[in-house]
């Protein structure tokens, strides 16, 4: 597909956000590319290559220490992009960006990235209005982390990635959700099968289907909703 095509028929938020002069300016360097579950986008401390937006699936941005080992700081799907770290004018990141789920985006080369946004402020400005949205999500995740108790983390955690797939039907496992959650897989099971009593999801092996979204936010408490409403506020209301 022509990148110029493949720009007008994206279903990522933040590309469709811009006008259509910006869009035009980032069309002859986009490529539509699949994005493999467990595939590595950036690679800490390493100099970012390529720049990401998503039109399915999801990747996680993941920070990891010696003694704590690896934790999910936030998710990325179709509502944003990768390559913060460039929009705010740097080359790298400690930070890990891996796909979780798998999907497809629209991808360019770092340096295109940097010239589109030097030729154009306001789309510079737009994708900085992405980045104020990310950090209220991470900064939600550290108070979820925190304060909220499993079922509410889980809860919230299955509308964000709703939120990111074009489907409600979430392929993941409950290993890797209890990874990506930093507790232990039995205690993740444990609150599934709580979740599946209730009649809010239904799971299967590899899959997890959701059924009642509003009562799921209701039982996040609170965690859930913060970045939401102000990407709501920047960008629009997104489609459910």
């Amino acid at each position: 597909m022509a990148a110029h095509a493949a720009i007008n028929t994206t279903a990522n938020r933040l590309l469709n956000f811009l006008s259509p002069d910006n869009r035009a300016i980032l069309a002859p360097h986009l490529e539509r590319v699949s994005m493999v579950p467990r595939e590595v986008l950036e690679h800490p401390d390493q100099t970012i290559e390529r720049i990401y937006f998503p039109e399915d699936g999801v990747a996680s941005v993941v920070g990891a220490t010696p003694s704590m080992g690896a934790h999910e700081i936030g998710l990325i799907g179709k509502e944003g992009m990768t390559g913060l770290m460039v929009v705010l004018g740097n080359t790298r990141t400690p930070l890990q960006t891996i796909v979780q789920i798998a999907g497809s985006a629209l991808a360019m080369d770092t340096e295109q990235l940097r010239k589109a946004m030097a030729k154009s402020p306001a789309m510079r400005d737009v994708m900085l209005m992405y980045v104020q949205v990310f950090l209220l999500q991470t900064g939600s995740t550290a108070l979820a982390n925190a304060a909220a108790l499993l079922p509410q983390r889980l809860a919230r955690w299955l509308v964000m990635c709703e939120d990111r797939l074009t489907s409600k039907h979430i392929p993941i496992t409950h290993e890797l959700l209890s990874i990506m959650l930093g507790v232990q897989r039995p205690g993740v099971t444990i609150v599934m099968n709580e979740l599946e009593e209730r009649g809010l999801i239904k799971g299967e092996r590899g899959l997890v289907h959701i059924l009642d979204r509003g009562t799921l936010i209701q039982l996040a408490n609170g965690s859930y909703g913060m970045a939401e409403k102000e990407y709501e506020r920047l960008f629009g209301r997104p489609q459910h």
